[in-house]
């Protein structure tokens, strides 16, 4: 039986089994994994300017950001009116300059019902602006019109919007 149990470890780690070198230190695993997470971010005076909600957030203290799954933004007047709303499927946020990256049909919704779609969208938090990439098209929507361009800049309102290379349609009801 010691004979059998001998030759069966023998052969066991023999086998060529190689793993990975490194350590668990220089590994890419996040410092916190988090769900139904939620940030707010006021202004100098405590006022509420947006609200972020995701439904899992992983911190990465060595890179100074939070990557997201499935979140939101909810943009808002200084009185507490909601301004704007965007969702997305993924992004992340800049924890030193809290600017956010949203990616995966991003879509912005702004009080005035205007629509904005992209697959990905930049916030510069202390612009508080919207911007694209200039290689990725936008499409807003307003009232049975549409207008495609890119390299976006917007305020978090769609009421200041810029674009380049404009396509537009207006549909009849």
């Amino acid at each position: 039986m010691k004979k059998i149990l001998f030759l069966l470890m023998l052969v066991l780690f023999s086998c060529g089994v190689n793993f990975k070198s490194g350590s668990l230190r220089t590994r890419d695993y996040p410092d916190q994994v988090l769900s139904d997470f939620k940030y707010i971010s006021s202004d100098t005076k405590g006022i509420k300017e947006w609200e972020l909600f995701a439904n899992i957030a992983k911190s990465y203290n060595n890179k100074n950001e939070i990557l997201l799954e499935n979140f939101s933004i909810k943009f808002y007047h200084p009185d507490g009116n909601i301004k704007s709303f965007l969702s997305a499927n993924k992004g992340f946020i800049n924890i030193s300059t809290m600017n956010v990256y949203a990616e995966g049909n991003v879509k912005i919704y702004s009080e005035n019902k205007a629509l904005l779609e992209a697959n990905k969208i930049y916030w510069d938090n202390q612009r508080k602006r919207f911007y694209s990439e200039s290689n990725q098209i936008v499409t807003l929507w307003r009232n049975n019109s549409y207008v495609k361009g890119y390299n976006l800049n917007a305020d978090t309102e769609l009421k200041e919007i810029t674009l380049d290379n404009v396509r537009s349609e207006v549909k009849e009801k």
